[in-house]
Order: C-alpha cells, then structure tokens, then sequence
C-alpha cells in the first residue's frame, strides 16, 4: 500500500457489511437495536487502540463520541462467548485485507527480492482455554493454557505476509508458518527455534536464500565431507578478522552453507555465561562446559556467497531479525495484548484479547501508511501520536474524503515527533543499513 486513499479503503472494508453478516452468523446480533455489529467493533477497537488497559466507562465514552448513548450495564451484557465468536471470525475477516507500504529498499535490502523476517511471541489465556489452546505449564502449574502468535513479517514493504494463532504448546519448528517456501531471491531471517537443514536445503534448492545463527551440536564438515572440530578450529584461528567459509552443515544432510565466526567481547561472554548459569540453576543443574565455551563466539551459517553479503552485511541483516521483537513489544507494552483485566468473567477477558489483536493489525496498516516511507521511523513513538488521533479517525471511517484529510494531517504529525535520531555510537538500524561499516563489532 503506498497511498493514503489505499489505505482508507482498508479501513473502511474492515468495518464494513461483511461485519454485520458475521455479527447474525454468530448469534451477536439478533435482532435491530442500538448496537449494530459494526457499531460495537468500532466501540471495542478504538477504545483499546486509545485505552488499552480500558475500564467500561471509557468503552461508554468511545460509544458517546459515536452518536451512541450506553450505559456501563449495557456494555458489560455484550460481553459474551458470542461477543468472542464473532471477534475472532472479524479478525479471519481483517486479515484477508492485507496491507504493504511501497518497497523501501535501501541498497542492501534491494539486493533481494523480498526480506522476510519470522518469529513467534506467546500470550498466556486464562485456564479455562487450555483444551483448545493448552500451554506448556510450569512448576507452579501457570501457563496451562497459551497460544502463540506466528508471525512473517516481510521488511522491505512491511506487510505482516502472516500471522497464525497457534496453541502454546505447538513447537516452533513445525509451525505451518514456516512451511511455505520462499521466493526466488528473497531473504528468510528465523532464530534457532525454527532451525531445520531439511528445511533450509528446500529454499536453497527454490533459489531463496536464508541467514540463522549455528545450532550447537550441528555437524560442520569440510566440502570434501571431513568433519571438522568446530571448537578446535575456532581457537586455532589468528583473530585479525572472523573466521568466514563455506562448509557442509549436518553430518547426514551435508548442507552447503557459509560459516562465520565472530569472537565476541569479553564482557559479552562473561553475560552469556552468566544466563547460562542462572537458566540451568532453575532446574537445578550446572551448564555444560561445552555449553560455556561456546559462549566466547557468536556463529552465524547462510546460504548468501561472499559477493552477496559481506560478513559485517551478514550481521547487520541478521540483526533485523530484533525488528520484529520490537513489534511484539510494541503489541505488548503499547497496546497490551497479553494483559488481562483482573475482574470479569473469562468471556470479557478473551473479548478484549481478540479485540486487542484486531486493533493491532488496524495499528499496523496506518503506521505503514504513515512512516514507512522514512528510514529512521519510530514505530513506537508512531503509535503513541496515533493515540491522539483515535477520536477524529474513528467519526471520520465512514466518510471517504475527511478519512483521507484525517490520514494526511496525521501523516504529517508522525513525522514531525516519531523519529529516531541519528546516533555516532551504537548506531540505530536504519544507519546500518545504510553503512553497514559502522557495525561496531571486535572480533
């Protein structure tokens, strides 16, 4: 999507007579009377965009400022089971409408086709969801009931390509969100949990290519097939640069992949020990040494020859991949997308859960719309200007042209106040980028 009249057609098809249907599909609406389905979506979703920890007078105000006198008790009645069904068939129907900014490519994001970056964030439930979405549980019994998120999120347009809802339990590796293969040229960036060489073999053979950190224990063997001591080498290895060549990765795969070595700083290996030792402790354990050593490296396997990618190009892409935890953080601290209201019945609860998952994809069509076209956007500063502009967006939804004049003005605002600044230490992503020389990295 790369214009503003795009994306106030989005939003008005999601708030549109596919809404009403699902609403008398559902059971929710029954028969004519103040509440039409589109009226409370609109209700439900500006009010969590505006108020996330919301409490049902601010969901009476949203209502007033929609032409719609409520009370409290007539709000707190439509939180119902049926108010969920109806919620989670809006939200199949919301994500149907995808949403892209034009491609902002800087020169090492345009040596691909497409840069998909994939990762899965977990939302604990209340208990009584545990039989269709079961957790993993815990010594103290919590989490017994989780989903999981799934999402691909491609960075050169910033369309969320996917977003499944999995239970918790369900291993990352074996989610259908990384089932598809990739196109032809494009990028995938996934962490360890998704680590499969079968897998990886796939898109190298489709043409795509891929970047992931090494899995400890992964069998790397020289071309010829000779198997290597990884650890070995690497302490053998004269640091005036990272140890950078190509390998066959798993001993039965033989993968062709690229390895890079990094040494890392010794305060950076003394932290990993540090987690290392408090992780294994919860369970009562002391952590291998074998574990500890590799502490000392951060090892990096891709597909991408050297006259693709130079290492530090490597490393710079690699970190992207920390652009979509942001995004869930965003969905988590900005608009509070696993946290629960003490009070209310397991139906309010949930209600607000999918109707804050709704209000994040809506969240995520208008920063596209509105910062993507500038490398050094702050989403999260983005989301915070949005929240001033909740109450003008919501009355204008229904009138094309004062929806395109609320986007535009709104645009304009974003981009005065939701920008990260230029930094000579430490340099932002966007800078990397740019100059992926500036990486500060010691090997």
């Amino acid at each position: 999507m790369d214009t503003i009249p795009q994306l106030a057609a989005a939003l008005q098809s999601a708030f549109d007579a596919e809404v009403e249907r699902i609403g008398r599909r559902t059971g929710l609406i029954r028969r004519a009377r103040k509440f039409t389905a589109v009226l409370l979506l609109k209700v439900l979703v500006f009010t969590l965009l505006r108020r996330p920890g919301a409490q049902l007078k601010d969901y009476v105000t949203t209502a007033a400022q929609l032409g719609l006198t409520v009370s409290p008790r007539a709000v707190r009645k439509r939180l119902t089971p049926r108010l969920v069904a109806f919620l989670r068939e809006v939200l199949a129907h919301v994500l149907k409408r995808t949403a892209a900014a034009a491609p902002v490519k800087t020169a090492l994001l345009g040596r691909f086709t497409a840069v998909y970056v994939g990762d899965s964030t977990a939302v604990v439930l209340p208990d009584e969801c545990r039989d269709e979405f079961p957790g993993c549980g815990g010594k103290s019994n919590s989490g017994r009931a989780a989903l999981k998120l799934q999402v691909v999120w491609e960075l050169c347009t910033g369309e969320l390509t996917r977003l499944l809802i999995e239970p918790g339990r369900r291993s990352d590796t074996a989610s259908p969100a990384v089932a598809a293969i990739p196109p032809a040229g494009s990028l995938s960036l996934w962490d360890l949990g998704y680590f499969n060489l079968k897998r990886l073999a796939t898109w190298t053979a489709h043409g795509a290519y891929w970047i992931s950190r090494w899995p400890s224990g992964t069998a790397v063997l020289d071309p010829d097939d000779t198997p290597w001591d990884l650890g070995g080498r690497l302490r053998r290895h004269r640091w005036d640069g990272p140890l950078d060549l190509w390998v066959a990765l798993g001993a039965a795969q033989r993968l062709p992949g690229r390895l890079i070595a990094l040494r890392v700083p010794a305060e950076v290996a003394a932290r990993r020990r540090q987690r290392a030792y408090q992780k294994a402790q919860k369970s009562g354990l002391t952590p291998r040494a074998e574990h500890l050593e590799w502490c000392d490296w951060t090892i990096f396997v891709t597909n991408c020859p050297a006259d693709l990618l130079t290492w530090q190009e490597v490393v710079v892409l690699y970190r992207s991949r920390w652009q979509i935890e942001l995004l869930f953080k965003l969905w988590k601290s900005n608009n509070g997308l696993a946290a629960h209201a003490g009070h209310g019945s397991v139906a309010w609860r949930m209600a607000e859960f999918w109707a804050k998952l709704i209000a994040v994809i809506v969240q995520h069509w208008l920063l596209l719309t509105t910062t993507w076209s500038d490398p050094r956007r702050s989403l999260r500063r983005a989301a915070a200007v949005l929240r001033d502009w909740m109450a003008l967006l919501m009355e204008a939804l229904a009138d094309r042209r004062r929806l395109i004049d609320i986007l535009t003005r709104m645009q304009a605002d974003i981009a005065a106040r939701a920008r990260v600044d230029l930094r000579g230490k430490e340099p932002s992503w966007s800078q990397l980028l740019s100059d992926p020389l500036l990486l500060e990295y010691t090997y």
